[in-house]
């Protein structure tokens, strides 16, 4: 059996158990359509591609590609050797899809920013997270956790907590917990409306300076003046400002 690469960040899972849950949380329907990114050794797609009218996984590892391949006399099972990050979904698919993966922990922030672009085209996202990183994309403000992807996450989706996973659960075992989060896509938000992109710049000035008072650190964008007529507290910090306050920034500047 292939051996995980480090280079690829890969940890396999491995519990049946977990991916029980996985399966219960996520509901497949039989005529749902599902993007798998980083199947790895399966564990998720056998059971996919047996229960729903079509799977796509997306794998890097060519030689796992190659394994993943012996699935596709199943119906409707098909494997792309190439990223994720590589990977356009609107080539492939008329209909929207559900996507599911194991995200590598190097490239999460990516994955998601990829998953951002073609929202549209998704009915919701399902990952497996490092438990820090999906700690700050469910952070509420006031939160050390809370940051610039958090802001951005929840202005684009909902996201849900849905359980737990210990490093045990996966194979070479992490250092680290994973979590699995569901996302939500709000119906009419895109990362390249008007609001998004100045909230993408909004966010990158704010948290440049984490420790800096936001009337200070947006001074540049923003007047003083402005922030008080919107209800927002000049002297709080990055963290201490709601994704709705942010929101309202980035709408002030449009």
């Amino acid at each position: 059996m292939p051996k995980a690469k480090k280079s690829l960040g890969q940890n396999f899972l491995i519990d049946p158990a977990v991916t029980n849950q996985i399966l219960q949380f996520i509901n497949p329907d039989s005529k749902d359509i599902f993007l798998e990114i980083g199947p790895g050794k399966g564990a998720i797609t056998k059971q996919l591609a047996s229960r729903v009218d079509t799977t796509h996984a997306v794998e890097i590892d060519e030689e796992l590609s190659y394994k993943l391949t012996k699935l596709e006399d199943k119906k409707n099972f098909y494997v792309h050797n190439k990223s994720i990050l590589d990977f356009d979904p609107t080539e492939i698919f008329t209909n929207k899809v559900r996507v599911i993966g194991n995200l590598p922990y190097n490239l999460s922030t990516p994955i998601m920013f990829w998953g951002f672009k073609y929202l549209a085209n998704f009915c919701d996202m399902h990952f497996m997270l490092q438990k820090e990183f999906g700690e700050r994309l469910i952070a509420k403000n006031d939160n050390k956790d809370f940051g610039r992807i958090t802001v951005i996450t929840q202005y684009l989706t909902e996201p849900e907590y849905c359980f737990l996973i210990s490093p045990e659960s996966f194979s070479p075992k992490p250092k680290v917990e994973s979590v699995f989060i569901k996302f939500n896509p709000i119906v009419g938000r895109s990362i390249n409306d008007p609001i998004a992109i100045r909230l993408q710049e909004v966010t990158r000035i704010a948290f440049i300076h984490k420790r800096k008072m936001v009337g200070k650190s947006l001074e540049k964008i923003i007047s003083t003046e402005k922030l008080d007529d919107l209800g927002i507290d000049r002297k709080c910090r990055p963290e201490n400002i709601s994704v709705e306050d942010y929101v309202k920034i980035s709408g002030a500047l449009i």
